[in-house]
């Protein structure tokens, strides 16, 4: 398995994904490769990310990389050249097979295979597009900042939490790799070395093995800051419950009062008053 993430910014553009394959059945035994390439840079202006069956990915992008003029499209342009491409070699490679799988069809169903296409446009507008295989890659638009694929149940989660569209790119690299990394430390379909690459309206460019792992290094402060930002509410919860009356008289009524409204702002509030401070 894989999880693609792609995160839109007011400079740009933010593609990453792990590098973990997942061989074999997962209720049963499986093996892993963590050396899978899933981010392709089609041209200066889009990207492509690939996840299910990976190998399958490869071939199909590197086929219609090598057809004219790719350098010059948009991402809409570009993605619906993709569409036709991988429909046409699904098509020819899996002619008996079904779509997907039917309790009423006998065939066997094709391999997954999904594609998130991001970029700009030839008018400078950023668009994300998620093809999936299941849908015979039909593009969809996603038009709310960020797109993922793959294992994406706990990346939807800390993206509602988490995403600001008027971020820009600098703290989006360092969102994308702790959404990987979190996933990663839950679910061992995802792993590996992140991947990630930048665009923008002039160029596009793939992070050094380097650059990525300052990033990931950079996401441990900020998850330690995460962390004692809950320690640091609970202790002046305590101090306001325990705190003595003026004339050193015991309050229980008062006290639990306070205890009560202070523990509604706190599970109100805590996570979106302790993610304020800290940059992604």
């Amino acid at each position: 398995m894989s999880l693609l993430v792609c995160l839109r910014g007011t400079d740009g553009l933010v593609l990453a994904t792990d590098s973990r394959g997942t061989f074999g059945d997962p209720r049963g035994v499986t093996a892993q490769n963590d050396q899978i390439k899933k981010l392709y840079l089609a041209n200066e202006r889009v990207g492509i990310l690939v996840a299910g069956a990976g190998d399958l990915g490869s071939t199909i992008v590197s086929g219609f990389s090598a057809l004219p003029d790719i350098a010059s499209l948009g991402v809409t342009e570009l993605t619906m050249a993709l569409h036709s491409y991988a429909r046409k070699q699904f098509t020819e490679w899996f002619e008996l097979f079904s779509i997907k799988p039917a309790a009423t069809d006998s065939r066997p169903a094709r391999p997954d295979l999904n594609f998130i296409v991001a970029g700009f446009g030839l008018d400078h507008e950023p668009k994300i597009y998620r093809m999936p295989s299941s849908l015979d890659f039909a593009p969809m638009l996603h038009n709310y900042g960020f797109g993922v694929d793959g294992v994406a149940q706990y990346a939807l989660y800390l993206l509602n939490r988490l995403y600001d569209p008027a971020s820009v790119m600098r703290d989006l690299e360092c969102l994308a790799a702790y959404i990987i990394a979190e996933t990663a430390s839950q679910d061992g379909k995802v792993g590996g070395a992140i991947q990630m690459a930048t665009i923008t309206t002039r160029h596009s460019q793939d992070l050094t093995v380097e650059a990525v792992r300052e990033i990931v290094l950079g996401n441990e402060k900020r998850t330690l800051a995460l962390k004692n930002s809950f320690l640091k509410k609970s202790d002046r919860t305590n101090e306001l419950v325990t705190a003595a009356a003026p004339n050193g008289a015991a309050h229980p009524v008062e006290e639990v009062s306070v205890a009560s409204n202070t523990s509604t702002r706190i599970s109100e509030g805590l996570l979106e008053d302790g993610v304020k401070g800290i940059q992604w």
